[in-house]
């Protein structure tokens, strides 16, 4: 974490000892003298946390032993991460145990307040802040023992509550703990995700005590190429939320706003309501908001998850996604068009519907609209997209809860039609072995990937594109050399970007040890999505380029007939199919290359075949004529 700058006090830090309510723990000796993962740079001792629901206050404690050098470089700086708006720090203790004894390295001279650097890359401005204490003298074995207390939370959520219980993490741990004072009269609802294992229960006057005690627990072996939406964690969710009609009700009086409209806004809704064509309407204000509203998230106090007075966005030109899924879906009820909100989980997706319901269980905001009797689901952050509505292409959330009065559950958002489609022509014309060749190259991306390639061509200089593309297909053909400018042809109305790139091979033809020459040509577009994971034995789902669909039609002009035996072939497996057909008439070679995914993953057990046709596309890519000669 990089820092910047110092703040002007500690006003949100105190120091003292833990609450009456707080049961601190410690760490067991025999857990120090074992740790579970042999090489490892350090070892979690113990994490503790134990929240008391009434105060509104959590207390934190860590132990951990540092076993290598590069553990005391990991491990020597303590951060805790604090909103100052509604939140203060208490540090309780800071300790370095080196054997029997400790050194009390809490000195609250060296204690550091900072702003945390901003997700500046992602476009996100917050208020959080740091408690930052570098520690000294840290050495090789010694255990780094710190507490402290977290008071207040975030007021959007009201009395609201969520907790996440940790059952097992990446690294192994000695132990894990969990203790929850909860108000008896309220309900509270849990719900495991990889675990099935239920507290520990004490019943009191006023609260009952929730203990999760887990010990020794092994580390998790993440396997390479996960799913986004899969997680080998185990964990338990806690909320209060009864139903997701519940959170409906709470995020309602997110989406609401008391205010007029200002009149800007209302001046360019009124040019939009001079379009005679309902769906050209949502059409024009839909790309507004994407191209015209800049993403920039403002994150401070509320502003974290309540959205922005639509008209403060409007004037402002930048909001993020709940700003202008917001300011979209109030143009279009002005406009008489049925909109709602919608909230979905963009990194867990589908898995979402095994969530309890929580005001905390989605990331991102995108709207439902109403045309013509279609219900279209629609994405105001994306940028750049054209075409119908139809076309428009949604990634796969999955569920999305519709911020509307009657909603009572998660609903189902079907799988987008605006799929990617990319076809490729590239054109040869094949002279003589001491002759340069010509090749020219057509490209035409439909839905996903012309969104993909009107941004790209929109916000990058045109050399620097012209590079990429000439770095492309100088690795098979060395001195290869763009011989014009990209020509683009931009047919916004049917959502298809095209490109014309053309270029002059040198030495398309390599002089072999033998004395004959080679002229090669290999789909390096179709290869990359046959990409094969690290981990091949696997009990963790496999993920996959999803959606993909790529056809490559290589096409060569050669300086005379050649014979070549015509082939046709196709692979078929649960999560794509592929085929390659080839055939050569007279001078005129002609191979064609098919691959669509069908899914976005690939289950563990059906990986090894999975590969296994992945082995058999592979061994079809790539056709080599020798002079004098035949194909392969």
């Amino acid at each position: 974490m990089a820092m910047t700058g110092r703040a002007d006090d500690l006003s949100a830090v105190k120091f003292g000892l833990p609450e009456s309510w707080v049961r601190p723990q410690f760490f067991g000796t025999q857990s120090a003298a074992n740790p579970a993962t042999p090489g490892a740079d350090d070892y979690l001792l113990l994490q503790e946390q134990q929240i008391n629901a009434l105060q509104n206050e959590t207390f934190f404690h860590t132990d951990r032993q540092i076993l290598s050098i590069a553990g005391v470089q990991d491990d020597s700086m303590l951060t805790i991460d604090f909103n100052p708006n509604y939140q203060s720090v208490i540090l309780h203790w800071v300790r370095v145990w080196r054997g029997a004894h400790y050194l009390d390295c809490l000195d609250t001279n060296k204690i550091e307040v900072v702003q945390r650097d901003k997700d500046l890359d992602q476009f996100t401005l917050d208020e959080e802040k740091s408690v930052v204490l570098v520690l000294d003298d840290v050495r090789v074995g010694d255990i780094i023992d710190y507490a402290y207390s977290i008071q207040g939370r975030n007021p959007v959520f009201g009395a609201h509550f969520s907790a996440l219980v940790p059952v097992q993490m990446e690294q192994p741990a000695g132990r894990l703990l969990t203790r929850l004072l909860w108000p008896r009269q309220k309900q509270l609802y849990a719900q495991g995700h990889g675990c099935s294992i239920q507290a520990v229960t004490v019943a009191g006057k006023d609260t009952t005590e929730y203990d999760w005690d887990y010990r020794q627990v092994p580390g998790i072996d993440f396997e390479d190429s996960l799913p986004a939406w899969f997680d080998p964690e185990q964990w338990i969710q806690l909320s209060d939320f009864g139903s997701w009609a519940e959170v409906n009700q709470w995020a309602l009086k997110l989406f609401q706003t008391t205010s007029p409209v200002s009149e800007g806004l209302s001046q360019k809704i009124e040019e939009w309501s001079a379009i005679p064509d309902q769906e050209q309407q949502i059409l024009a204000a839909l790309r507004f908001v994407q191209d015209d509203v800049r993403y920039l998230g403002i994150e401070f106090g509320a502003g974290t998850v309540k959205p922005a007075d639509p008209s403060t966005v409007f004037s402002r030109r930048f909001g993020d996604c709940k700003d202008k899924a917001f300011l979209f879906v109030t143009i279009l009820r002005l406009l008489g068009i049925e909109a709602y909100p919608v909230l979905v989980n963009a990194t867990m997706r589908r898995a979402v519907a095994d969530w309890a319901p929580s005001a905390d269980a989605f990331d991102h905001c995108i709207a439902e609209v109403q045309c013509n009797g279609q219900t279209f689901w629609l994405d105001p952050t994306i940028n750049y997209q054209r075409g119908p509505l139809a076309a428009h292409y949604l990634p796969d959330y999955g569920y999305g809860l519709v911020i509307a009065s009657g909603t009572r559950g998660l609903t189902v958002i079907p799988q987008t039609t605006g799929l990617s489609q990319t076809t490729i022509t590239e054109s040869f014309l094949v002279r003589g072995t001491s002759e340069p060749s010509d090749l020219k190259v057509v490209t035409v991306a439909e839905g996903r990937d012309a969104d993909v390639l009107r941004q790209l061509f929109a916000t990058t200089k045109p050399g620097d594109i012209g590079q990429q593309y000439s770095h492309f297909y100088s690795a098979p053909y060395p001195g290869i050399k763009m011989t014009s400018p990209i020509a683009v042809e931009d047919d916004e109305q049917q959502d298809q970007f095209q490109t014309t790139e053309t270029y002059s091979i040198e030495n398309l033809w390599s002089h072999q040890d033998n004395g004959k020459y080679e002229c090669a040509f290999y789909p390096s577009t179709i290869n990359a999505l046959l990409g094969k994971p690290v981990d091949t034995d696997r009990s963790q789902p496999l993920a996959i380029p999803f959606p993909e669909h790529q056809i490559l039609r290589t096409e060569a002009t050669l300086p005379l007939d050649w014979p070549y035996g015509a082939s046709d072939k196709t692979i078929s497996d649960p999560a794509f199919t592929f085929r390659k057909t080839a055939q050569c008439v007279g001078n005129k070679l002609v191979m064609e290359y098919e691959y669509q995914s069908l899914t976005d993953s690939v289950p563990a057990d059906q990986v090894g075949e999975y590969l296994q046709r992945l082995d058999q596309c592979s061994q079809l890519l790539g056709d080599t004529l020798v002079s004098g000669g035949r194909g392969k």
